[in-house]
Formats: structure tokens, C-alpha cells, sequence
């Protein structure tokens, strides 16, 4: 059978510990009296002696240290009891700083009175400031458990260390101020963060918000170049997990690396051209070879041509008449004769003029 094993508290655990606490807070309070205690004496004292230096009778003049610093702290005291009560403390706090400075007025003058220089002044002031600090200090625990019990929070400077203080300090000032916005016009503090949890950054959503902001090609360029291995369908799946729609073909497109297809055209020989003969062939089988083409000419002309093509003008008109003839044109031995005959005419006249026109530029036509 197994058995259990229970660890007990030691005999008088707990009263010991609940001794522990009442001494401490004892104490506590011990010194907090004596520090008052002190302050008090050392200020009254000091304006003590302004007192009797302004000839003041030795009665009153005990008494000016209850008059000045003992008003401020019980209007300090005054301004406590306001806020546990929810009533304004701001009447209470102007009397107690107004106090306070005559008090510090007064320690000022007597180091004056005494000519011991600065020195003298922080020694006669410093005791009414500490004992108001203190006294406000150790009071503020019960302002702030009557603040809670009302379901007040009042708002405090967040923690962010020294370093985020000196190297962040316009976050941080800005960071303030927007609490303390928040604070005055909701009435109560936002929950609290700590000051050093980094705000989780999802980097996929940060990488799917830089690729959608860019030109699609880019992106490829830059997938390309961090997963050469990859295919084009990996790549464009990749992209498209990143919001950035694109096909395979896109990829290669970009990439210059698409197959473009190509076309090649066997080129059938060409069958030689069959060897036809002229029209003007086909149509006048006789015609010379060389005979010149006198078709669209007048009669006439084509006569002439015809017979200079044959031997000139002299040419007989039976073989003019056969030429024309194999051409297309018709005409008789006579007509043929007559039109020689008048060019030999025309060519003699011709010549003729020729002659006289040379030999007058010459000087040998007795023309001047």
C-alpha cells in the first residue's frame, strides 16, 4: 500500500512570520518618526533664530516653527484626507507649497544671518522639504487604496528603462503622452503592456505586402534569382502563394527562356519554263528576227523604217512590201514605191540644206 508523505508546517510557522511583518512595519514607522522628528527640530530651530534676530520674545519664537512648517504639513495632511475622500486636494496643496516657501524664505534668511554662504542654506532649508517629501511619500499608499476601493487608476509613467528612455526618447515621450491621452479622456488607464515585448511581425504578410506593391516582372526576376533551380510552374505557383498572379508562360516570357515555335518551309524546285516562242513569233512565223517592231506607226513611217532596216531607201518595194506584210500590215508594191520615192526626195532636200547651211558657215557659199 503506498503511502503519502505530507509536509506540515513547522509549529508556530505562520506566527512567526506575521511577528516578522508587525516588526518591520514597527520599524518602519520608528524611523519614520525619528526622521520627522529631526526635521522638525532643525527647521524650528532655524526659524527660531530669525525669530529672536527680528528681536521676537523667546515664547513666540519656539512657537514659529509650528507656525510655518506645522501649517504646511497639516495642510499636506489636509490634501490626503481630501483624495481618500474623493474630494478635490488642490486647495490643500497650494497651502502647503505656499507654507513651505515662506518656511525655505525664512531658513535662507537666517543662513544670511549667519553668513555661512550656500552651504548654510541647503543645511537650514533641506529639513521643512524633507519632512514634507517624506510625509507625502509614506501617504501615498493609503491615497492610492482609497483611489482603487473607488475604482479610480491613476496614471503612471510606463517602464521603459534607461536605454529606451536615451535611445528611443521621442517614442518614448510620444508613446506618454498618447497614454496619457487615453487616460484623461476615457478616465481610466489603458491596460498595461510591458514596454520590452516586441510587437510580432508576421514576415510573409510583410514580404506579400512589398511583392503585391511591385511590377510583376520584377518579382519574377527576383524569385528567379533566389531559386535558380526552380521550374517556371514553381516559380509561378510561388509567386502567386505571395498574391502576385502569374502563369508559366509569364515566367518563361519574362525570363527569356519561352520556346517560340519555328516554321521551316521546304522549298519545291521550280520547274523550268518551257520554251515559248514570241507572240509576234507565233503570229508571223516568217518575220525576220531582227526586223524592227513597226506596229502602232503610221504607213508611211513604218515603210520608211522598214526599207532603212533593209538596206535604205534604194531597197526594192516588193521586199518592203513582204516585210510589212509579215507584221500584220498590208500594203501594195506601188503605194510602197511612191513613199520611197518621195523620201529619197525628202532626204536629198535635206541634205541638200544640210550642204548649203555648212558651207555658208564655212566661207565657201559667197555668203557674208
Amino acid at each position: 500500500m503506498a503511502s503519502t508523505n505530507t509536509t506540515a508546517p513547522p509549529p508556530g510557522g505562520t506566527w512567526l512570520a506575521n511577528g516578522r511583518t508587525i516588526v518591520a512595519a514597527i520599524a518602519r514607522h520608528a524611523v519614520m518618526g525619528l526622521i520627522r522628528l529631526a526635521a522638525a527640530c532643525m527647521a524650528g530651530w532655524s526659524l527660531y533664530v530669525v525669530a529672536r534676530h527680528y528681536d521676537v520674545p523667546r515664547g513666540l519664537a519656539l512657537g514659529a516653527g509650528l507656525v510655518f512648517d506645522g501649517v504646511a504639513y497639516l495642510c499636506l495632511r489636509s490634501a490626503s484626507d481630501a483624495i481618500r475622500a474623493g474630494r478635490t486636494a488642490a486647495p490643500s496643496i497650494i497651502a502647503t507649497l505656499g507654507m513651505a516657501s515662506v518656511s525655505v524664505y525664512l531658513n535662507l534668511v537666517h543662513a544670511d544671518i549667519s553668513h555661512g554662504g550656500h552651504p548654510a542654506e541647503v543645511l537650514y532649508a533641506s529639513p521643512a522639504v524633507g519632512l514634507l517629501i517624506v510625509s507625502a511619500l509614506s501617504w501615498n499608499a493609503e491615497r492610492a487604496q482609497a483611489r482603487a476601493a473607488r475604482g479610480e487608476a491613476a496614471f503612471r509613467l510606463p517602464a521603459f528603462g534607461l536605454w529606451g528612455w536615451l535611445l528611443a526618447s521621442n517614442e518614448a515621450a510620444g508613446a506618454v503622452k498618447g497614454r496619457a491621452v487615453a487616460h484623461v479622456t476615457s478616465g481610466a488607464s489603458p491596460a498595461h503592456q510591458p514596454a520590452s515585448t516586441a510587437k510580432r511581425i508576421d514576415h510573409r504578410a510583410r514580404l506579400r505586402a512589398e511583392f503585391a506593391a511591385m511590377d510583376p516582372a520584377d518579382a519574377i526576376e527576383i524569385a528567379a534569382s533566389s531559386h535558380p533551380r526552380m521550374s517556371h510552374a514553381e516559380l509561378a505557383e510561388m509567386l502567386t502563394a505571395y498574391g502576385i498572379a502569374v502563369s508559366t508562360l509569364d515566367v518563361a516570357l519574362i525570363l527569356g527562356e519561352a520556346a517560340v515555335p519555328t516554321v521551316t518551309l521546304d522549298r519545291v524546285p521550280r520547274p523550268a519554263a518551257a520554251q515559248t516562242p514570241a507572240l509576234d513569233a507565233q503570229m508571223r512565223p516568217n518575220a525576220a528576227p531582227n526586223a524592227p517592231q513597226v506596229t502602232g506607226l503610221s504607213k508611211a513611217d513604218a515603210i520608211t523604217a522598214m526599207a532603212q532596216h533593209l538596206g535604205g531607201l534604194n531597197t526594192p518595194a516588193a521586199s518592203v512590201a513582204s516585210a510589212l506584210a509579215r507584221q500584220g500590215i498590208a500594203t501594195d508594191t506601188a503605194y510602197v514605191r511612191h513613199r520611197l520615192s518621195k523620201a529619197r526626195k525628202q532626204a536629198a532636200a535635206e541634205a541638200e540644206q544640210q550642204q548649203a547651211e555648212y558651207e555658208r558657215r564655212h566661207g565657201n557659199g559667197g555668203y557674208a
